[in-house]
């Protein structure tokens, strides 16, 4: 079982049900990003058509599919072109235009609907755009039609609504945008499993939304981006008020520069699986398979590293949603995946359990069950569980034992799909003692050939049966 989870983005590369069912197959976690793609019902592509679709999917293939969001934020993105994209050529001008258009008149310019940047910028300033993969240098500043003539350093194909940075200077606003707190009572609506919040700087980010969520009755968790310098200085307050944090590697290493980057990375992968919180690395993890079958040995290190460092899920985002590989990226991805984690095991040995830092029972079930699994040849550890904290406590310990979540509960289902080590699966709690329910789960590990007979396993369960969030005993037993 491969324990670290895949996250693929929807795209154009992902419309056809065919496709998606096949990935569906593959991955743990779909991702959509709002940043693209429209609320319009009437879009063939829209956001809610790419959830109604995955659910469908994923109940015809018996698989338990996890989606996240990934909300706009305040970047600051360029706008729509009349061809979808433009290529920009080296040495060649271009203007950018700050303006309410949405498109832009010709291929010599782009618009920005962000008018406060303008003020921000002066002569020669670089200009970032989608990711830093393309540098333009100011020019000219034409105050009037508040417009910036530009010379391209770093050409390329640029597509609409990609990412606008200029470097060494914040432009971005703080605090969670309207458009986010509108497009957050949607999901809400939706019931979708995560959201992630992009370019938090600081806790409060992360409770105006969870303040916006409250108002519905759903079971959406947020996860916070990690993308300014400025939150790693609140990086302990920002992972104690998330469920989860992600390491967006791309605005982060226009701050920090590309020698900082893969130390910031592993010291934020370090810090959330301490703080109990999972944690997903993201952001061209295997770029060159947008347009090529294999990945390029530095792409396989690449994420070998963050499978080592860590991390709960590694992230695919171009490389699924508008490449041409879709299907063989994911599979390439995941055998690097289990390739590095024959390794782990030997360096998360190092791990020390600190039983007077544990304030609540079910950390302590948690943690004496991965340790008792150790030192005792356990083949499995079932966690009997209503919201799937326990397999979250569990998973923050690195191991090579085989987690199984047995949950009723749909959402609880999806939603471990993104804990390192831990698989779903599906337990309706028909039984009312525990040795009725020892002998219901001995039934469905033997048929599912998860475990044989005679192994032993560690099961874990709350008395009474079927209360959230009171797991409180550990047992061991041989299954018969």
């Amino acid at each position: 079982m491969r324990k670290t989870k895949i996250i693929a983005t929807l795209g154009p590369a992902t419309e056809d049900p065919k496709i998606l069912t096949k990935l569906l197959q593959r991955v743990d976690v779909v991702r959509i990003n709002l940043a693209h793609g429209t609320w319009d019902p009437k879009d063939k592509s829209s956001h809610q058509k790419k959830i109604r679709m995955v659910r469908k999917i994923s109940k015809k293939i018996k698989k338990p599919i996890a989606i996240l969001v990934d909300l706009k934020g305040n970047k600051i993105r360029i706008g729509n072109f009349k061809n979808d994209a433009i290529e920009l050529k080296k040495n060649a001008l271009i203007t950018i235009r700050f303006t309410e258009e949405e498109i832009s008149q010709s291929d010599k310019e782009i618009v920005v609907n962000a008018d406060y940047v303008f003020d921000n910028i002066e002569a020669k300033d670089i200009i970032l755009l989608d990711d830093g993969l393309i540098r333009l240098e100011v020019k000219k500043i034409q105050p009037k039609k508040k417009a910036l003539i530009c010379i391209v350093h770093e050409g390329g194909l640029l597509l609409r609504g990609k990412g606008l940075e200029v470097k060494n200077k914040i432009i971005n606003q703080s605090g969670l945008p309207e458009n986010d707190k509108k497009d957050l009572k949607k999901l809400a609506k939706l019931d979708i499993d995560w959201v992630a919040l992009s370019f938090v700087n600081q806790a409060s980010d992360v409770n105006q939304a969870r303040e916006v969520l409250s108002g519905f009755n759903n079971h959406t968790k947020l996860i916070a981006k990690i993308e300014r310098i400025v939150a790693l200085k609140q990086l302990y307050w920002i992972i104690k008020a998330s469920d989860g944090i992600m390491v967006a590697r791309g605005d982060l290493a226009l701050e920090s520069g590309p020698g900082e980057l893969t130390g910031l990375q592993k010291n934020i992968i370090k810090q959330t699986v301490k703080g109990k919180k999972i944690v997903i690395t993201a952001t061209q993890m295997m770029e060159s398979m947008i347009h090529n079958p294999t990945p390029t040995r530095a792409e396989m290190t690449d994420v070998s590293n963050a499978v080592l460092d860590g991390t709960d899920a590694v992230m695919l985002s171009a490389e699924t949603a508008i490449g041409d590989y879709p299907i063989e990226t994911v599979e390439a991805m995941s055998e690097v995946c289990s390739g590095a984690e024959l390794y782990e095991e030997s360096i998360s040995k190092a791990d020390t359990f600190r039983f007077t830092e544990l304030q609540r029972i079910d950390e302590a079930i948690a943690i004496s069950s991965i340790s008792i699994a150790r030192n005792m040849n356990i083949k499995a550890i079932v966690a009997l569980t209503e919201s799937g904290s326990t397999a979250l406590m569990m998973s923050r310990i690195r191991s090579d034992i085989p987690i199984y979540a047995f949950t009723r509960n749909e959402y609880t289902q999806r939603r471990v799909g993104l804990y390192r080590g831990v698989k779903s699966y599906p337990y309706k709690f028909k039984a009312t003692n525990f040795t009725e329910v020892l002998s219901e789960v001995s039934k469905e590990l033997l048929d599912s050939e998860m475990v044989s007979l005679g192994d032993l396993v560690i099961i874990t369960s709350g008395s009474p049966l079927k209360i959230e969030g009171f797991t409180n005993s550990l047992r061991i037993v041989e299954i018969k």
